[in-house]
């Protein structure tokens, strides 16, 4: 009896000093400096500067060459712990750059990554740092949009879309062949979803005005491919415009990659 006894109260022991050292593992890897791990998995990234913190919570300055001037902004971040039981790092992040604010959790699995109840704004100075054309002073509103992108052998593009962008509208100016060309943009609602075609599963970005009557679709794919398409109905808020055709029916069509062309001034 005294030899069970002994070994039962030595087993506990032993437990309790592995618990303790995987605790003090974890705390370990979550001190770990951000900028470390940035340098040891991206060190020429040009899109990622100035990391602070630790893997728990911390922050980084990021830019994107979109424009001559390359848009710049902030990060913060916090981690998610339970997001490792499903195989995934997931962190609360808050992005801004210029009066653009977004908030939301982002999660990057081995062969996806998700974006889930993003909701902020994004201003008109951010939209007019990335295309050429004179905007209203109107933010678009971005309202709980959760996104979900898969890249395997098995599925590539997106499998799930859900929320919402509105936008009040107001006059737009684009430049095109050396002339401006102007269009008083209605109140607009993207409403995002997933659709299949082809083979291939294509976020869509269903453009409506606030009767809900159709104003043109955006389809993006897994090789980040953008086919805009808009309506009769959008087209006759153009003065220049003098097309006739019923409201609905696609009166432009254009393909091209996602970020062609933005940066041009």
């Amino acid at each position: 009896m005294s030899k069970a006894s002994a070994s039962s109260h030595k087993r506990p022991r032993k437990l309790w000093w592995l618990v303790g050292f995987v605790l003090f593992a974890l705390f370990a890897l979550l001190q770990m400096p951000a900028s470390w791990i940035v340098e040891k998995y991206a060190p020429d990234s040009t899109y990622v500067q100035h990391v602070s913190g630790n893997l728990w919570q911390g922050s980084a300055i990021w830019q994107l060459p979109v424009a001559t001037v390359p848009l710049t902004g902030s990060a913060k971040w916090s981690w998610q712990p339970w997001q490792l039981l499903l195989g995934k790092i997931g962190a609360d992040v808050n992005i801004t750059t210029g009066q653009t604010r977004l908030d939301g959790q982002v999660n990057i699995g081995r062969h996806s990554w998700q974006v889930d109840d993003m909701s902020g704004k994004i201003a008109s100075d951010t939209l007019s740092s990335v295309v050429d054309w004179q905007l209203p002073n109107t933010p678009i509103q971005v309202n709980a949009v959760s996104l979900h992108r898969q890249s395997s052998s098995k599925v590539t593009g997106f499998t799930t879309a859900d929320g919402q962008l509105t936008w009040v509208g107001g006059e737009v100016g684009y430049p095109s062949g050396g002339k401006v060309f102007y269009i008083t943009m209605p109140a607009t609602r993207a409403e995002l979803n997933t659709e299949q075609k082809n083979d291939k599963n294509l976020l869509h970005i269903n453009l409506l005005d606030n009767q809900d009557k159709r104003l043109g679709d955006l389809y993006l794919d897994g090789d980040n491919m953008l086919d805009v398409s808009l309506t009769q109905r959008l087209l006759e808020n153009m003065p220049e415009y003098q097309g006739q055709a019923p409201k609905d029916t696609a009166v432009v069509s254009v393909r091209q990659p996602l970020l062609t062309g933005l940066g041009a001034r």
